[in-house]
């Protein structure tokens, strides 16, 4: 399925803070917050979303500007992952999704400078010798002061350690064979660092296949959580804190992205089907938030204070004739990026989604069922 297309300005997504929260979850009314959110897209850019929120209204994220920072095209630059450096808030590092046939099966990586949209540094890094799945690469990553550190989806998965002043990787960690190794087949592995950039979580999905099977197999509903020692991952190294599992749906629920809360509570994590909301220190859920039909959740970001998580959602955005509203069939439906807030208080969703792709979409490649698609994914945001 064509999921892009390199004029789109696709996928967005979007954060802002709230106002005050009552004891019940009752939304106060306030100050509104907002900012810009850095949204990654399959074409080869990232959406840049000036927006505000307003919690109590019918719709509470408001997009108020929206054009693009492009790293390539939907060919060579396929992304999801967008991490914005922690001491510099103008400059913007990803990966992509894709190895580059015409960059001899390489995968792309560099940074951007978020004033100008100009690409700063694009490098390239041949899939390790290990990898025997290339499907899918980077999606997630995590950062220390030092060291940018993009999350593979290969099979086996690994986290490249990428030094910031320099952009060279230093290592490809694999976790096959360390106290990292869930020792079973998986698919997909993603990951963030906590706000004190002490620890990197990794996510990993339980698999119905071996890890020797080239196949990646269907997941099992199982998510494995693994904090590994940021330090240690420096140098290469695997240091396990401290380890969980979270039970989900077979097949629908893959863990994608996720991010901490501000004060390193509590963790929200992306899990296709389900919304996780998950005790940073116990890695115990919280709540699992169960995604509305015909949607599928791929990152959460929390909003300054911690109330808020602003979920990007890929959503089957209905065609007129479509004959089964339940179960629409292929061409009876377009992929949209939505936005969705939740309330972390009232653990659920609040107020209805919008919609941050087709807008866009439409005015640029028309309708219909030949239209692309529009797929978003992983997020970051400069708040107000």
């Amino acid at each position: 399925m064509k999921l892009t297309n390199r004029k789109v300005i696709s996928a967005i997504a979007l954060s802002a803070m709230m106002l005050g929260i009552a004891g019940s979850g009752q939304v106060l009314a306030g100050t509104q917050y907002g900012g810009t959110a850095y949204v990654a897209g399959m074409g080869g850019h990232f959406a840049r979303t000036v927006f505000k929120i307003d919690p109590s209204a019918e719709t509470p994220i408001t997009i108020e500007k929206l054009d693009k920072v492009d790293i390539g095209t939907g060919e060579t630059h396929p992304t999801h992952d967008a991490r914005i450096d922690s001491q510099d808030r103008n400059t913007l590092y990803w990966s992509t999704y894709k190895p580059d046939h015409a960059a001899n099966d390489a995968y792309h990586y560099g940074k951007s400078d978020l004033k100008t949209g100009q690409i700063i540094k694009d490098a390239t890094m041949k899939v390790p010798d290990k990898v025997i799945n290339t499907k899918a690469g980077y999606c997630a990553s995590a950062q220390t002061p030092d060291y940018f550190m993009p999350i593979s989806m290969n099979k086996p998965g690994y986290l490249s350690v990428i030094s910031k002043k320099d952009m060279q990787v230093k290592h490809n960690v694999f976790f096959e064979g360390t106290d990292a190794d869930i020792k079973t087949g998986y698919k997909y592995m993603h990951g963030t660092n906590s706000p004190d950039m002490k620890e990197i979580l990794l996510t990993v999905n339980e698999a119905n296949t071996t890890q020797d099977n080239k196949e990646l197999g269907d997941t099992v509903g199982k998510m494995h959580m693994i904090v590994l020692d940021a330090a240690a991952l420096e140098q290469g190294q695997v240091k396990v804190l401290r380890k969980a599992t979270a039970d989900g749906n077979q097949k629908s629920t893959i863990s994608f992205r996720q991010y901490y809360s501000p004060d390193g509570r509590y963790i929200a994590n992306a899990t296709g089907d389900i919304l996780y909301l998950i005790d940073a220190k116990t890695l115990q859920v919280l709540d699992a938030e169960t995604m509305p039909k015909l949607q599928e959740t791929h990152d959460a970001i929390f909003t300054p204070d911690g109330r808020y998580v602003i979920a990007t959602s890929r959503t089957k955005s209905l065609l007129p004739d479509c004959a089964n509203p339940q179960a629409p069939a292929d061409g009876e439906w377009r992929m949209d990026g939505q936005l969705k807030l939740y309330d972390v208080e009232a653990r659920k969703f609040i107020g209805k989604p919008v919609s941050a792709c087709l807008a866009c979409h439409d005015d640029e490649l028309g309708t219909g069922p030949d239209a692309p698609h529009a797929v978003l994914c992983g997020l970051d945001v400069n708040w107000q």
